[in-house]
């Protein structure tokens, strides 16, 4: 069960409750939490980011008894190894390459990292993981799908047999899924493992990464010790309110989707022609991993232009590969510009 795996003090924690979180209903007149009466922002945010979690149900057909709300995926990354880990004591698994902040918050915590490095294919080594799930008992794996930066999606098939033979926690890392054509969840599996649980954001397909809203969505267990530990307003009411803005354009998310993937296609194909690209990476996310002859030098010029891509050559299986954002039209074409004149 969830609660023999979170640790003790989390478990038995009894959360700081505000007024605002023991009421339902509404009211008019705030006297309960000290602040100012007047002022644009003198009221604190609702702490369980009610109206929100219920426009995502609406809109993205998350539960809202199975969402919490964090500051961006980072935050809820944090408080999931802060709640099932014990520091110097408990392991997460990662996937390599992968995405790096899984490892800088387990680090900060004192929770040690077991790195399974990705196929030379790039795909997970489903058997090496399950092996080291099985002699080191993580208490928590992290999967990217899409991964970053390889833009890989994995088969739920997969990911269900890693999270059956994990007795640990199973977090599934979606942040990239809505850039994927046919791309199947692991929320699905949430009602047949309690263990698994699944981060979505708004920060890419809903273009409000400034308001850093992240999405748990898990078990009720989960959901609710989570929101125990939390900060009492983690997410600010101008991010609130910003991310209902996001909401509400769904026809604008489902055409800026389908213009990046399209995008995506013509760019890869675009960047396959051109002499100094050893080979262009299937990417179902909104970026492009491209592995050249000499990525720091490419990288360099680049800065140059005043174009920032992102250099991956550091990675493991990554050697001399670089990242780019599939941007607007017009961030393309000066790239595309940059491009063709080493071309030449």
């Amino acid at each position: 069960m969830v609660s023999e795996l979170l640790n003790p003090w989390i478990r038995d924690l009894v959360p700081y409750s505000s007024a605002r979180s023991e009421f339902s209903g509404s009211a008019g007149v705030f006297l309960d939490a000290n602040e100012s009466w007047t002022g644009r922002s003198c009221r604190y945010p609702d702490p369980l980011c009610r109206e929100l979690r219920l426009r995502i149900e609406s809109v993205m057909g998350l539960p809202f008894d199975s969402t919490a709300i964090g500051n961006g995926s980072d935050e809820i990354i944090d408080m999931l190894i802060r709640m099932f880990c014990s520091p110097g004591h408990d392991r997460i698994m990662i996937e390599r390459p992968t995405y790096g902040t899984y490892s800088v918050f387990a680090s900060v915590s004192g929770v040690s990292v077991i790195d399974v490095p990705l196929t030379p294919s790039l795909d997970l080594d489903t058997q090496s993981m399950l092996s080291a799930i099985e002699k080191e008992k993580p208490k928590i794996v992290f999967i990217c799908s899409p991964n970053n930066p390889t833009g890989r999606i994995y088969p739920l098939s997969v990911i269900r047999k890693i999270a059956e033979v994990n007795k640990g926690m199973t977090v599934v890392d979606e942040a990239y899924a809505d850039f994927s054509e046919g791309f199947a969840s692991a929320v699905s599996l949430i009602a047949e493992n309690e263990r698994v649980a699944v981060l979505r954001t708004l920060s890419k397909a809903y273009a409000a990464a400034g308001a850093r809203i992240g999405i748990l969505v898990s078990s009720r267990a989960v959901q609710e010790a989570f929101m125990r530990a939390k900060p009492p307003y983690n997410v600010s009411g101008p991010d609130q309110e910003a991310a209902m803005e996001a909401l509400s354009d769904i026809e604008g998310v489902r055409s800026r989707i389908a213009e990046t993937i399209a995008r995506r296609k013509e760019f890869s194909a675009y960047l396959s022609g051109l002499p100094f690209v050893r080979e262009v990476l299937p990417s179902e996310a909104n970026f492009i991993l491209m592995r050249v002859t000499d990525a720091r030098s490419l990288y360099d010029y680049l800065v140059g232009k005043g174009i920032i891509v992102r250099l991956r050559s550091s990675e493991p299986l990554l050697e001399n590969t670089i990242r780019i954002t599939i941007g607007s039209e017009s961030e393309m074409t000066a790239l595309k510009e940059a491009l063709d004149v080493l071309e030449g």
